[in-house]
């Protein structure tokens, strides 16, 4: 049976709507979490994604910071 990473759905940034891009960048630096903290069954994760600001002002581009929960079920 393999296990599900069960991660909070969406993360937006509250100065751009660039939710897809910044979910996958949490998504993938929780799972790098669960590869270093696997046996646990559930952790707190607090991590910093770049958030790529605006298409059309790359100069827009901040570091956003989220906290949660991921619980391996």
């Amino acid at each position: 049976m393999s296990q599900l990473t069960l991660v909070p759905a969406v993360y937006r940034c509250p100065d751009h709507d660039n939710h897809e891009a910044l979910t996958e960048r949490v998504r993938e630096r929780v799972a790098w979490e669960i590869r270093c903290l696997g046996e646990q069954p559930s952790a707190a994760f607090h991590v910093a994604v770049t958030c790529p600001g605006r298409a059309a002002a790359p100069e827009t581009e901040h570091r956003r910071v989220y906290a949660g929960t991921w619980e391996l079920a």
